[in-house]
């Protein structure tokens, strides 16, 4: 088997090299070309996998090693019999680790204290539940958003985006970006709810996790 990997992917010959030979190639410069003879492709976000890339390749499987999969054109590998998989939860606890100590460094900087505001959590899964559970354990009061699972499980518990805005101190999103369906996230946050922010943010990391001040 050979598989084609991004070169900035860490300890991809330990992790995929008992599969067959492995060749490393910069996520921005994996084109056609290098797939004509590859079984296997494994990226991060900024590849964009899609028909124009392997629609003349031999490749039967597909993996990113990120949570989000907006680079991946998942029809196209459907309709060519590509498997897929992604890493939901890979990054959990480090984006955790990141929000806190990011609200941490806040709350020293300007004079209060975490334990007396109100965080909101918007996106209830692998991120953000553990966000929430820590934020739990330190005393922190939380509210949370998550419409999907609020449609499937118990509406108690769970609250509007607008009455987070409303009501918490602090606004943290872990959403993946989906553009349709029921509960798409694109522009979540709209003129109108930013304009009730504060225009403080104190940290950003694309598609992983966004916190405002509110």
């Amino acid at each position: 088997m050979k598989l084609i990997v991004d070169a900035n992917i860490p300890a991809a010959e330990r992790c995929f090299g008992h599969f067959g030979s492995l060749t490393r190639v910069p996520g921005r410069e994996i084109n056609a070309a290098h797939l004509q003879n590859a079984d296997a492709l494994i990226v991060r976000s900024i590849t964009q996998v899609n028909d124009q890339l392997i629609a003349d390749s031999p490749v039967r499987f597909v993996g990113t090693c990120t949570i989000g999969m907006d680079h991946i054109d998942q029809a196209a590998l459907a309709q060519r019999d590509v498997a897929f998989a992604s890493a939901p939860g890979c990054n959990a606890e480090a984006v955790v680790d990141y929000v806190l100590s990011s609200l941490l460094t806040l709350a020293e900087r300007d004079g209060w204290l975490l334990s007396e505001r109100t965080v909101g959590v918007v996106g209830v899964g692998n991120v953000g539940s553990r966000l929430q559970a820590r934020l739990t354990a330190m005393g922190v009061a939380t509210m949370v958003c998550d419409p999907p699972r609020a449609e499937v499980e118990s509406q108690q518990g769970f609250h509007s985006l607008d009455a987070l805005i409303e009501r918490s101190d602090v606004l943290c999103l872990h959403t993946p970006l989906t553009q349709a369906g029921p509960h798409a996230t694109y522009q979540l946050l709209n003129a109108q709810r930013i304009e009730e922010l504060a225009p403080v943010v104190c940290c950003s990391m694309r598609g992983v996790a966004t916190v405002w001040m509110a």
